[in-house]
């Protein structure tokens, strides 16, 4: 696996900037600090921001991407909007606004170009952001599970409603769903989530009209190859 230079910048609501850079291994998520160019030393997102509320953000690799977040105490604080470079036409608007705390850290999870990661990143009515992660090798339905716990959509989200989510992988025409379904515990799919290729498009939050999510939901999808 080779180490490219990931890049990417967050845009507070003052205005004020917070540019990152790092050399990151492809395959490993791995943490994206600031750029030193600009900031002297490499410091976490939270540690050179603190108190700052970011609003956009983009995060670019020079292959393949899945997913990039703020992680804070844990778990996914905000997910911020990846794609590779030279494709990107925007700094999107994160899901929601997020204020930084010490300690707080960009994640970035930096790819091949033929990596089949798929990356099902969603917001919540409730404000909360998770991503749920699945690495298809073959035909078949390929389950979703939480990026933190590995725990389904319906275990992770029960009583939630979806309000938006990104949905990543470059299988294209081997996949035979309309991207990311959701699925209740009756077998009916009660939400979809388009599918980018983040080589292709950048991937932007797409809104999702759904029912919510109970307790055995799962989100998957199904491949020929």
């Amino acid at each position: 696996m080779a180490t490219n230079t990931v890049e990417g910048v967050l845009r507070a609501s003052n205005g004020m900037m917070i540019p990152l850079e790092a050399e990151i291994a492809e395959g490993t998520e791995s943490s994206l600090t600031t750029n030193t160019t600009y900031t002297v030393t490499a410091q976490s997102a939270g540690d050179y921001g603190q108190g700052m509320t970011i609003t956009h953000g983009m995060v670019f690799c020079d292959n393949g991407a899945s997913y990039a977040y703020v992680l804070s105490q844990g778990l996914v604080a905000v997910t911020i909007p990846i794609g590779v470079k030279g494709v990107g036409s925007a700094m999107p608007a994160l899901p929601k606004p997020y204020t930084l705390k010490p300690g707080d850290s960009v994640r970035v999870l930096n790819l091949t170009a033929a990596a089949r990661n798929a990356a099902l990143s969603v917001y919540t009515n409730t404000g909360e952001c998770r991503i749920f992660v699945g690495t298809p090798s073959g035909s078949g339905s390929q389950a979703l599970l939480d990026l933190q716990t590995s725990n389904t959509i319906g275990s992770t989200l029960q009583g939630q409603n979806i309000v938006s989510a990104t949905f990543t992988s470059i299988d294209g025409a081997k996949v035979e769903t309309p991207g990311a379904i959701i699925v209740s515990d009756a077998n009916n799919v009660v939400g979809a989530v388009p599918m980018s290729n983040p080589a292709k498009t950048q991937p932007l939050d797409a809104p999702v009209f759904g029912a919510p999510i109970a307790l055995n939901y799962t989100a998957s999808f199904k491949l020929n190859a």
